[in-house]
């Protein structure tokens, strides 16, 4: 009995290691998003989309996802200290906390340009995955256009989802919206 425990906990703490964490964007049927950055660095994986016919430095809107395995700190200060930073970084607009749930918080604003830093509407969101912190950061440098499709995208980055498996293979997830984390 003793040696079955065993394996099943260490089948199990294998299984956990194994683990795929997806993320789930619906985009709007009407418009093409591509991969324009992907980059992976230990338990760091950051990940760009932007329309098609646009590119990683040029751009006129852009999902960015950032995951960090095994972050255990309270989403409350991930999102704080980021919110901080980018305050920092341009602070010509603050964040209006838009959704604050348990380990899920969505803030927004709308910037001018300053110091470089051209004018941008963003919604940010912060969640805890399964096996870390995932942020999601939807920007439009067009103002007007943001306010125009606001319901629309702040909806699209709320109903973003993290989907867990333990196999790989179990993906029948069309492969234009979903980008394996860790």
């Amino acid at each position: 009995m003793k040696k079955v425990l065993l394996f099943s906990f260490l089948l199990l703490s294998t299984l956990s290691v194994m683990a795929y964490e997806t993320v789930i964007i619906k985009y709007p049927s009407e418009e093409l998003w591509q991969k324009a950055y992907y980059r992976k660095i230990g338990n760091e994986a950051i990940l760009q989309y932007v329309p098609n016919g646009q590119s990683h430095q040029n751009w006129t809107r852009s999902i960015i996802v950032h995951a960090y395995k095994f972050a255990e700190y309270p989403v409350e200060v991930f999102m704080s200290n980021n919110l901080a930073k980018m305050q920092k970084a341009n602070p010509s607009g603050k964040y209006k906390y838009l959704r604050v749930k348990d380990n899920d918080i969505i803030a927004g604003r709308c910037t001018e340009d300053y110091n470089g830093i051209q004018a941008q509407c963003e919604f940010f969101r912060a969640t805890r995955a399964h096996e870390g912190i995932i942020s999601l950061h939807y920007i439009n440098r067009d103002k007007k256009d943001f306010m125009h499709e606001y319901n629309k995208w702040y909806d699209i980055i709320r109903k973003a989802k993290y989907y867990n498996s333990y196999y790989r293979d179990e993906r029948i997830l069309d492969k234009a919206e979903f980008f394996e984390l860790w």
